[in-house]
């Protein structure tokens, strides 16, 4: 059974060319604080130029490649008018934000929207950026039940408070029994994914896409959750495609 994020993800494919509004109220990285500039400079949002709306997140990570989910960029959204901006922690525009062109989307050819398996997607940029060191991938990391990781992204911290500031939180990871209760979905539980949540703590579908952090460097993507404090949040394993990842590379 797949959760409210995946419908309204799905929905805003379908109907609204995969450019949800910003100024949807479950929108939103629950619970965090400012992040400093500087601090994630490789952390990515997607933004629709012909509306000027952010609508996904990702990672630099190489000069001219993201990671991202495979949700983010159906085979219907069109590339024309897709920008990727980096280098910045305001969805306004800033002196340093770095601006590229998406040109290409490769997602994971198992990539099942209905089960959420394989959700993850690379992303090639029109030009390399040779300014903003990309965020190393935690390839081989051994992580337990109870390690501190960290959640970032853009959003609502509430109802009807729009940050437009990047934010992040830390975040417990789970039993990954814990999403696949949460979720009744049985593939939560297999090695492509990692589940995490603690209390208050919560992220919605502008932060698709974003990292999960551990030790800094990028454990998970965050695929989906509820849009609530404290509700787990379930991330793809970068782990389970490093063979994958650096193929594409």
């Amino acid at each position: 059974m797949r959760h409210v994020l995946l419908f309204s993800l799905l929905f805003c494919s379908l109907f609204l060319n995969g450019m949800c509004e910003d100024d949807d109220e479950n929108d939103q990285i629950i619970g965090g604080t400012l992040a400093a500039k500087g601090q994630y400079p490789y952390m990515v949002y997607f933004r629709n130029q012909a509306t000027g709306r952010l609508f996904c997140s990702g990672t630099l990570i190489t000069p001219s490649r993201v990671l991202t989910t495979a949700w983010c960029f159906p085979s219907s959204l069109s590339m024309i008018d897709v920008t990727a901006w980096m280098n910045t922690v305001s969805l306004t525009p800033d002196v340093d934000r770095v601006v590229r062109r998406v040109i290409r989307v490769v997602r994971a050819p198992d990539y099942n929207p209905v089960t959420g398996l394989h959700d993850i997607a690379i992303i090639t940029l029109d030009a390399p950026v040779f300014s903003v060191r990309p965020v190393r991938l935690a390839f081989g990391a051994f992580v337990n039940a109870g390690n501190t990781a960290v959640v970032t992204g853009w959003g609502y911290t509430g109802a009807t408070q729009l940050s437009t500031f990047l934010r992040h939180s830390p975040i417990t990871i789970q039993p990954k029994s814990l999403c696949v209760s949460s979720f009744g979905n049985t593939n939560f539980g297999s090695q492509f994914f990692i589940c995490a949540a603690s209390i208050g703590v919560g992220s919605c579908s502008l932060d698709a896409g974003s990292p999960i952090l551990l030790n800094g460097n990028q454990l998970g993507i965050s695929s989906q959750s509820r849009c609530g404090g404290g509700e787990p949040v379930v991330g793809v394993d970068v782990r389970a495609y490093e063979r994958w990842i650096v193929s594409h590379l």
